[in-house]
């Protein structure tokens, strides 16, 4: 195994693993921090002319937990059928992902420092099978047999190895079921793209390219760009969004089980413009975070065209509008890694659909406006297959037919949305209130009612309110989806001030940040809201480290600089203090 300036990272990483623990105190010979470690088995590399690797790694995953005794077991049994010395640089560590058994990444230099010698990597597919079909036979794990599995039984009948050999004679070899390597699995896993939606994505852009005309172009209408690999100058397949690569002539025919295969002179042309691969990927990142920001304005100013032939002026798309401005110019300006460009291309492609379902729900509000039932019907039709409905002016967007929403299908889904926009905004209409429910719900509010003064002598009583203007009074209205994901911790802190309680930010760095409208309602949701609607809001700040950063980043959009630096200490205490809780648990 090469240099990687990320294994570091990946093997101490607690975002996908529950617990990681390096086992000291197997350590032999090496440095005690992992990061040293792998410099110091980087200049073992660099120091012998022979050595071309950096590191040897087993990973040990058993379906079982191991105990110490077992652990102890395998590595002699890795060290044994691999020639390694008791004293020879090793490091373990531990993942503990919480849903399966741990799993262990053992670690050797490549170099034996005491002497000299180097690592063998001749033939190391049949020892990693003998290894582990011999380690699945001692610890009772389910035998699974490789393609070699007839040759480790001759292995182990020639060493006298007799019962061992007996119980692996019983399978048959078995090749690999699928073409992919594994390589490719663990880029896919880490990217979080499967590898049949890449494969599908590059077979589709040939299939257009061979319709219709140029390759690179139907490449980069589905994510993809062409680059040149780092080994033996392989042709790749690059997607954009997450930088994962695969080799380009393999992927198509793999995809394709043959069917297809470019012509040279297209590869050669392909070759002639291709980017080395690490231009590409920064080059992808960038157009990722182009694509998603102008996807988001996109949303944005449909939302404000809609609400314009309303006459909504100043509204929640407006407001959107007038904030991307600043962050648009920001976007242009800074100079990001392509980790943190994915990142942020990620959260505007969260914004994108939060403000969607914004319209979404919008759209249907306003087709509740109809009565009858058969007009209804009609409206949530149109609405599903991509007609605009608006409030005021509801005819007009019917009658002129713009195209405005196309992501829900269907009179079911249409009305699903409709309850899920209704839940959000934790009231009912009028007209579902029937029957014995409306018969409850009077008595159960005969208490609240309001005493009127009788009329005076020649006077005409005073007329009691509509029902509609008391359930009005009775009830907060508030539409929690106005409040972003990464504002939500600061709406709780907000709540908390409101409610005399104290908070690490001030009240007037929480109204700025979340501006007028969203402070007013929450002030009217502390004073008469719900105890229902109150811990919603204050669940979104659960003391967590990550509500924490995420109340950092909003404040340092904001700039909001010293309020942001009061949520990075806090949010940095947090993981201290989870740190110790996880260690006092070992």
């Amino acid at each position: 195994m090469k240099d990687d300036p990320r294994r570091a990272d990946h093997l101490l990483s607690t975002s996908n693993n529950r617990r990681v623990v390096e086992h000291r105190d197997l350590d032999r010979g090496c440095p005690g921090d992992l990061r040293q470690f792998l410099a110091f088995s980087s200049a073992l590399t660099a120091a012998h002319s022979r050595a071309k690797i950096t590191l040897a790694h087993f990973k040990l995953s058993p379906s079982r937990p191991l105990d110490r005794r077992q652990l102890l077991r395998a590595i002699a049994c890795i060290r044994r059928e691999n020639g390694i010395a008791r004293n020879h640089p090793m490091r373990l560590i531990e993942h503990d992902k919480g849903d399966r058994p741990p799993h262990f990444h053992l670690l050797f230099s490549a170099v034996d420092p005491a002497t000299g010698r180097v690592l063998s990597s001749k033939d190391n597919y049949a020892r990693d099978e003998l290894v582990s079909r011999r380690l699945e036979i001692q610890f009772g794990e389910k035998i699974t047999p490789g393609p070699r599995i007839q040759r480790n039984a001759a292995d182990l009948r020639a060493r006298g190895k007799i019962r061992e050999a007996e119980i692996l004679e019983g399978h048959q070899p078995v090749r690999r079921r699928d073409r992919n390597a594994e390589a490719d699995r663990q880029q896919a896993a880490r990217a979080k793209l499967p590898l049949g939606e890449f494969r599908g994505r590059l077979l589709s852009a040939v299939g257009e390219a061979i319709r219709f005309g140029s390759l690179r172009q139907a490449l980069a209408r589905y994510g993809l760009s062409v680059a040149i690999g780092t080994r033996k100058a392989t042709l790749m397949a690059v997607h954009d969004g997450s930088g994962m690569a695969l080799p380009l002539l393999g992927s198509i025919t793999i995809a394709s089980d043959g069917r297809v295969a470019l012509e040279p002179s297209v590869v050669e042309d392909l070759r002639r413009d291709a980017p080395l691969i690490s231009q590409a990927r920064v080059e992808g990142a960038a157009r990722t975070l182009k694509q998603a920001d102008r996807a988001l304005i996109r949303e944005i100013d449909r939302g404000r065209l809609e609400t314009a032939i309303d006459g909504e002026f100043n509204d929640i798309f407006s407001r959107m509008w007038r904030s991307r401005k600043p962050a648009d110019e920001e976007i242009s300006s800074r100079r990001s890694s392509q980790a943190a460009q994915r990142r942020e291309a990620q959260a505007m492609r969260r914004e994108e659909a939060r403000v969607r379902q914004l319209r979404i729900n919008r759209a249907f509000k306003a087709a509740r406006l109809l009565q009858s039932r058969p007009a209804r019907r009609v409206a949530f039709a149109m609405a599903a297959t991509g007609v605009l409905l608006t409030g005021a002016g509801l005819t007009v967007a019917l009658g002129a037919g713009i195209v405005a929403i196309g992501a829900l299908r269907g009179y079911g889904q249409a009305r699903r949305a409709e309850a899920q926009a209704l839940v959000a905004q934790r009231h009912r209409p009028a007209d579902l209130s029937r029957g014995r429910d409306r018969l409850v719900g009077m008595h159960a509010n005969a208490r609240h009612r309001p005493q009127y003064s009788q009329p005076a002598e020649g006077g005409a009583a005073e007329p009691p309110p509509a029902a509609s203007s008391q359930r009005e009074e009775r009830q907060t209205a508030f539409d929690f989806a106005v409040v972003p994901k990464t504002h939500r911790a600061l709406a709780a802190m907000a709540l908390d001030v409101l409610a005399g309680r104290p908070t690490p930010i001030g009240q007037d760095v929480l109204q700025r940040v979340l501006g007028g409208e969203v402070y007013a309602g929450l002030a009217s949701l502390a004073q008469t809201g719900s105890v229902r609607q109150r811990r919603h809001i204050q669940s979104w700040n659960g003391g967590r480290s990550s509500d924490a950063f995420a109340a950092e980043g909003t404040l340092r959009r904001a700039n909001e600089v010293e309020a942001a630096k009061v949520m990075a200490r806090i949010g940095r205490q947090l993981v201290t203090a989870q740190r110790n809780r996880v260690k006092g648990r070992e």
